[in-house]
């Protein structure tokens, strides 16, 4: 009986074992991956701070998060051809997890049309914000630019997330670094000049970021049409609409854009507006400086959280939910270690990190303060972002996109309206204070959400195989 025991606990080790590895080869292809679209971002601000124009330092994190309040309404929906393609390959349905992805690229094709019509707006979006004329100019010429990007990006995501899906995040990684370095190249030439080039300032950068992505879904769609890929996901006779699946992307993908596009556009306000218009430019490029430093902590764990969905997915549509249990605790583990270290150096050496970029002491002294916040923060957010990924891999998309809906307004805005109205003697550290308490909260109920295991009542995909339509995902309603 002892012998036998033994032998259990040892198969058990030997299991969580292999599970650990397999989380970690998952993971790292995805951590490169996010990672290298966020280094895009931070590799233009490091080049625009070379120009020494305060106002091109000031202006860019505000324009990009103007294109991102749009890019994300799309990205939430296609973000869930990860779950589809991944309980498809648990399933052995390998013909739908390439069929995903395709009606994926038709809502990218879909949401670039948009933002070609409302490019003729952003003068009037970016004078209602009312940073200062120079500022405004280049927010101006920087957006009108980036906003070609969301029909390639969002392309690019569907395809890379399908990839990520059948558990082959590695074409996805190369493909996002490939990017990277068209985007430095254009960037570099274009912001600075080359030869007989002129140079075209912060236009440059986001030109460069257009050149990057349109490589990416070239690169995916290539790999996607491969013969390799073709023999096992019949990727080459998929491609055809099919109104069934797209129902089934917004069925469970729309939660998740409500969540993003109201996240992205609070985060907005929140720089552009209640730091950008009630603190000055100071305020604006301390916050603009810390949130490079958040992208480093925040990207990488969230490429761990698209590893995780493809995880849960997988084990929940080969009918393992407790292995999908397993997954997500250690990908819990491995993010708030990950985040946990970076937050002892923002507390140590804040200050410092921001005035690599800006030594001016009153930035210095304000974004030494905000990175105080983000490493209390990080490490809830590290929670946060795995057990929201984990919920996203079971399709429980709604309850948990709700309540970020609800708080992010109450809190972030609500709150930070609130402290920078009552304590104005703290200028931005006083919203800060209130996003922290934002993300505290929220990952607590994304911890609590996940152990209720409401999620193992949510069936995307049929039992039985010879229904290859998905049904209804009880993600779209709430759960009681």
């Amino acid at each position: 009986m002892k012998e036998a025991a033994e032998q259990l606990s040892l198969a058990t080790r030997d299991q969580h074992r292999a599970e650990l590895k397999h989380v970690i080869a998952m993971a790292i292809p995805m951590v490169i991956t996010t990672s290298s679209r966020a280094l895009m971002d931070v590799a233009d601000y490091i080049m625009i701070t070379r120009l020494e124009l305060d106002a091109a330092q000031a202006a860019i994190l505000p324009a990009q998060m103007i294109m991102w309040s749009y890019i994300v309404v799309g990205l939430g929906i296609v973000s869930v051809v990860n779950t589809f393609a991944s309980q498809c390959l648990g399933k052995k349905q390998y013909r739908d997890c390439s069929a995903y992805a395709w009606q994926g690229v038709y809502f990218a094709a879909l949401i670039a049309v948009i933002g070609l019509g409302l490019r003729p707006f952003l003068p009037a979006l970016i004078n209602w914000i009312g940073h200062e004329p120079a500022v405004r100019a280049m927010e101006v010429s920087y957006a009108r630019v980036a906003l070609l990007t969301p029909g390639p990006t969002l392309a690019a995501a569907s395809i890379g997330w399908f990839f990520t899906g059948i558990h082959k995040p590695s074409v996805s990684m190369w493909s996002a670094l490939e990017a990277n370095v068209v985007n430095i190249v254009v960037s570099a030439v274009l912001i600075f000049g080359y030869g007989s080039i002129e140079p075209m300032g912060i236009e440059g950068a986001a030109w460069g970021t257009f050149a990057g992505v349109c490589y990416r879904v070239l690169r995916l769609a290539a790999t996607l049409l491969s013969k390799k890929i073709n023999d096992r996901y019949y990727s080459r006779s998929t491609w055809r609409p099919c109104w069934s699946k797209t129902k089934d992307l917004l069925r469970v993908g729309f939660p998740c854009g409500c969540h993003w596009v109201s996240e992205v556009v609070v985060w907005s306000l929140f720089v552009t507006v209640l730091i950008g218009t009630k603190f000055g430019m100071a305020n604006l490029i301390a916050t603009n400086t810390a949130w490079q430093y958040m992208r480093l902590a925040f990207m990488p764990t969230i490429g761990v959280g698209q590893a995780l969905t493809a995880l849960v997915g997988k084990s929940i549509g080969s009918g393992h939910p407790e292995r999908a249990i397993r997954e997500t605790r250690i990908a819990a583990w491995l993010t708030i270690a990950y985040m946990g270290s970076l937050s002892v150096i923002y507390l140590i050496a804040g200050g410092y990190l921001i005035s690599l970029f800006n030594d001016q002491p009153e930035v210095v002294a304000l974004g030494g303060r905000i990175m105080i916040c983000a490493a209390i923060f990080q490490l809830f957010d590290a929670i946060g972002i795995s057990y929201n990924s984990a919920l996203r891999g079971a399709g429980d998309t709604f309850v948990p996109s709700a309540f970020f809906v609800v708080s992010t307004w109450v809190i972030i805005i609500g709150g930070g309206w609130t402290a920078a109205t009552l304590f104005p003697e703290l200028q931005s550290l006083g919203p800060w204070i209130a996003a922290s308490c934002f993300i505290i909260i929220t990952s607590l109920f994304l911890w609590w959400r996940w152990h209720s295991k409401v999620w193992m009542n949510i069936h995307l995909l049929p039992t039985d195989d010879t229904d290859i339509t998905p049904t209804a995902s009880p993600a779209a309603v709430p759960s009681t």
